[in-house]
């Protein structure tokens, strides 16, 4: 029996394995790595077991398995179907692909490869194997190839020459000494840069924009044929020539470091060349350009600083061109001038023209200036084209080609200047030259800016000290006066560095490039000083943060064209970013001038007057003196346009006048005639007063009044001499106490009427009063008395007599004026002050104090209780038990009124021990009311004593028994109108 399940269970194992009999087949993965990533990309099923199922890996079309740390593919020859193999970055030293014959896409870079057989894999189109140990590489079957990236192996020679529908080749950093792309027609990238290639033929790649081919060998390179590179980088090899002329699409051209000794770049698109380098080719002496001024200007930095660009560089030239100009000239404002009343210029034989003239408003320029071809229709094929900013005139022929010299010189004598404005005023300089670098005639130095954003004022420095102008050697410019601040800063294409630093020692500000190296121009920081001239901006230079660096301010910050300070590398954005450096040619030891350019001058002639004279009175003649512009003829006229000549010269005398007279003076420029004024003021006639005499009553100021023809009056304290204590008409005196004279005098714009008219001031006396305070007793009269006799009198009540008399209380006023002329007046004021008749309403009786209440109270009233004394007062402290009389009175004698009252005394204690002293009780005043009765009782309310008129006094018995020592209660009856009275007192033993 186990023999019979031994045997079943061996035949179903051999049925397991073979595969002619319908079971699966297995293909042998060796490679945990490689396995565990069929695993992970669900080809395989774990776990790992060193084997796939081949029909899996049969119908597996890509397969990326890049770094997984494989060292083995076996296996790989089972995935028959595969497209696609990414086996980037693994160990693999070995790779078989002779069985994948479909794959199109085989990336093996970073592998340890050191040889791979791709002659079976004629379908491949994408094949990348950077960076691994291949020392050669045979592509000729793989005719279907498109994209190749082998850069950075060991390849010493690559043929492609069978890989026609290549489009993207990368073989850069090999040791390729032959590399072969000259049937590769649909080529458009090219990297065989690091190599040692001697030559490279690209004559059929006509559709090739980028070609990568720098640190080879090359001594030659032709690319005619290429004319849709876009990018070339071939520096450091060994070229001596490059034409470009037929590569118009280019943008980026680096072929510094060779032994180029001719380039041409002339394929009518410069505009698009952006990033260029060509230095270090120190034969370079002439690069062909399309247009030297634009490459000078835009590609200033990618030359050495010997070479030159040049619209033909065939030309040999022995002489640089000399202009000449003459014409200083004068100008009347709003009119049109020639700049030049001579102008030649003496060239070469072999140069006879120019891409571009130019004409520029060097210094004097200003709102309105322009400069313009004033026959135009005679060069019908010159553009001219005004800057209004850098106040510059460009010619140029319309079609780019260049302007002969003879045609030049009559353009520029046909260029003029015109300004609409009548105020101009000044010098204007014209600078006339063939190169565009600006030109200031009085340095006589040439100024060009060139425009880098971002760029470092120490990088600035040296590209600066690498550009050469016509022979002359450039520098960042070092700007000495207020006409060079001006051209370089406000009328320059652009702002950025100049060569001012204080970098050496802080706040001590120093030219450092140029002629003028060393040269301190400013010490300090905003508030510091020049010796010499310096033209920072408002609260510049401020040293924010290591600031050591000259910039001429960005436009729109402060003042314009003015400097400010900012670090070696500025902002990398905004007002304070570095756009660009101001190079300077002109001036270095040992240069010889050149006269590429020319300057003329015109001048407004300007007349300027003295002062006016001083006026004269009535009549008299005048003498007017003036200065011209240097050169200028004085002229003096009767009319602001036109009129009669009545002199020249810098003086002029009048005839003698009695008007005031407008004269003018011109020098030459009737635009400009300026008037002088000869002014003749009249005397105005004496003085008039209102009244000669004035008088017053008393002490006090006085108003005078005088008046004249014209002018204005002068008050005086003397008939002659003396100083004007006033001015004007109307003059108020100061106070015055006693008869006094003042003067007016008339005078008109400085002339004096000398004859003064006296105004005299008499003081009366005022009649002397004195007030009163009178009383007037109620329900009678009094007599009112003004105080002084033999005065007109008037009372406040109308009665005109010395006295009144009057009834009742009041203020009266009276009038006394004295007699004419002085009918001077003093007020006396009389208060009257009704007093009424006292009357007593009662007198209240508080034990010994009395209170006396009139029937109205008045401060008038005084009281007393004896007649005699009397007070302010209505209450009486200590009056005597008894009856009194009570008194009140006016002060003044109104009337007096009494009442009389009774006071009572009750004794407090009493002590009838029979010694004289004290012995009986009594209430003291008691009689005299007869009616009064007292009733005496104990501490309990026992009746044990009466008194009445018959009994006045108490003995402290009772029934004649002595009573004992305490203390007992009174009540006591006036009569039947008053209130009882009660209280206590004690009785003591």
């Amino acid at each position: 029996m186990k023999k019979y399940i031994f045997l079943k269970i061996s035949i179903l194992f051999i049925l397991l394995l073979s595969g002619s009999t319908g079971f699966a087949q297995y293909t042998s993965i060796p490679d945990p790595n490689f396995e565990q990533a069929l695993i992970d990309f669900g080809i395989d099923v774990g776990p790992r077991d060193g084997q796939v199922l081949t029909s899996s890996a049969v119908s597996v079309i890509s397969l990326n398995i890049s770094n997984r740390g494989i060292t083995n593919l076996s296996g790989i020859e089972d995935f028959v179907s595969l497209k696609e193999l990414y086996c980037v970055q693994n160990p693999i030293f070995t790779l078989d692909l002779s069985k994948n014959i479909a794959l199109t896409n085989l990336s093996c870079s970073l592998t340890q490869l050191s040889s791979l057989d791709l002659s079976k894999n004629v379908a491949l189109k994408e094949f990348e194997c950077e960076k691994t140990n291949l020392t050669s590489l045979d592509l000729s079957k793989n005719i279907a190839l498109t994209k190749l990236y082998c850069a950075e192996n060991k390849l010493t020679i690559l043929d492609l020459s069978k890989n026609t529908l290549l489009d993207f080749v990368q073989c850069n950093k090999n040791q390729i000494t032959t590399l072969d792309v000259s049937t590769c027609t649909v080529l458009n990238h090219l990297n065989c840069g690091d190599n040692l290639i001697t030559s490279l033929n690209l004559s059929s790649s006509a559709i090739l924009t980028n070609l990568e081919c720098s640190n080879n060998k090359l001594s030659s390179l032709d690319v005619t044929n290429n004319p849709a590179l876009i990018n070339i980088y071939c520096s450091h090899n060994q070229i001596t020539a490059l034409d470009f002329s037929k590569n118009i699409a280019i943008e980026r051209l680096l072929i510094d470091d060779n032994q180029l000794t001719k380039l041409d770049l002339r394929n009518g698109k410069n505009t698009l060349l952006s990033i260029g380098n060509f230095k270090i080719n120190s034969s370079l002496t002439c690069i062909d350009v399309d247009n030297e001024i634009y490459s000078m200007t835009n590609w200033s930095t990618y030359k050495d600083g010997s070479a030159f660009y040049s619209n033909d560089c065939s030309k040999v030239i022995y002489s640089i061109p000399e202009l000449n100009a003459t014409g200083d000239q004068t100008y009347c404002p709003g009119s049109e001038i020639k700049i030049v009343e001579t102008f030649s210029i003496a060239h070469d034989p072999n140069e006879t023209g120019t891409t571009a003239g130019y004409v520029q408003i060097s210094s004097g320029y200003s709102s309105g200036d322009q400069l313009l071809l004033s026959n135009s229709t005679a060069y019908p094929t010159i553009v001219t084209q005004w800057d209004d900013v850098a106040g510059k005139l460009t010619i140029t022929k319309s079609n780019g080609s260049e302007i002969l010299y003879s045609d030049l010189e009559s353009i520029i004598k046909d260029i003029v200047f015109s300004n609409p404005s009548a105020t101009i005023s000044g010098t204007k300089t014209f600078s006339i030259t063939i190169g565009k670098a600006n030109f200031l005639a009085s340095t006589g130095h040439f100024y060009m800016y060139i425009p880098i954003a971002g760029i470092r004022w120490s990088t600035a420095k040296a590209e600066a000290e690498t550009l050469v102008y016509y022979g002359l050697k450039g520098y960042l410019a070092t700007i000495l006066s207020a006409d060079e601040a001006k051209l370089v800063g406000e009328q320059a294409s652009g702002t950025g560095w100049i060569g001012g630093s204080d970098a050496e020692t802080e706040g001590v500000w120093k030219w450092v490039t140029g002629p003028e190296a060393g040269t301190i121009f400013w010490n300090g920081n905003a508030n510091g000083s020049t010796p010499n001239f310096a033209f920072w901006n408002t609260g510049e230079p401020n040293q924010r943060g290591d600031e050591d660096y000259a910039h001429i301010t960005q436009p729109g910050v402060g003042i314009k064209g003015s400097w400010n300070d900012i670090s070696n590398t500025g902002d990398p954005t905004g007002n304070y970013q570095p756009k660009g450096y101001v190079v300077e040619f002109g001036g270095m030891p040992g240069e010889a001038p050149v006269k590429i350019a020319a300057s003329t001058k015109i001048t407004i002639p300007v007349a300027t007057p003295a002062a006016n004279p001083s006026p004269l009175c009535d009549f008299g003649s005048f003498n007017f003196s003036a200065t011209a512009t240097a050169g200028a003829t004085i002229s003096w006229y009767d009319a602001a346009t036109g009129g009669n000549l009545l002199g020249t010269g810098n003086t002029y005398t009048t005839p003698t006048i009695n008007t005031t007279t407008t004269y003018y003076v011109d020098a030459g420029c009737e635009v400009n005639r300026k008037p002088v004024i000869a002014t003749i003021n009249q005397t105005p006639n004496n003085p008039t007063a209102t009244n000669t005499t004035v008088s017053r009553c008393g002490a006090g100021t006085v108003t005078l009044e005088a008046l004249s023809n014209i002018g204005t009056i002068n008050w005086f304290t003397a008939s002659t001499g003396g100083t004007s204590i006033f001015t004007g008409s109307n003059f108020i005196t100061p106070s015055i106490s006693s008869n006094t004279t003042y003067y007016a005098e008339a005078s008109s714009n400085g002339c004096i009427n000398p004859n003064r008219t006296a105004i005299d001031i008499i003081i009366y006396a005022p009649p002397v009063v004195t007030d009163e305070t009178l009383t007037l007793c109620q329900f009678e009269t009094i007599t009112l008395d003004a105080g002084i006799s033999g005065m007109n009198y008037l009372w406040s009540n109308g009665t005109t007599t010395q006295t009144t008399t009057v009834n009742t209380g009041g203020t009266y006023t009276v009038d006394v004026t004295s007699p004419a002329p002085e009918n001077c007046t003093s007020k006396k004021t009389i208060v009257v002050e009704e007093h009424k008749i006292p009357q007593i309403d009662r007198v209240n009786v508080e034990g010994t104090r009395a209170i006396i209440f009139p029937v109205k109270a008045e401060d008038y009233f005084e009281y007393s209780v004896d007649g005699i004394n009397y007070q302010a007062s209505n209450i009486f402290y200590d009056v005597p038990a008894g009856l009194h009389t009570a008194y009140i009175r006016e002060k003044s004698g109104c009337g007096e009124h009494t009442k009389q009252f009774v006071v009572l005394v009750f004794p407090p204690f009493f002590t009838p021990n029979n010694d004289t002293y004290n012995d009986v009780w009594e209430v003291t005043g008691m009689e005299n009311y007869p009616q009064a009765q007292v009733t005496i009782y104990d501490r309990y309310g026992k009746l044990v004593a009466q008194l009445s008129k018959s009994k006045m006094t108490w003995d402290g018995t009772f029934n004649q028994t002595p009573l004992p020592s305490s203390d007992y209660w009174y009540a006591l009856k006036i009569d039947d109108t008053m209130p009882i009275l009660k209280g206590h007192f004690t009785l003591k033993r």
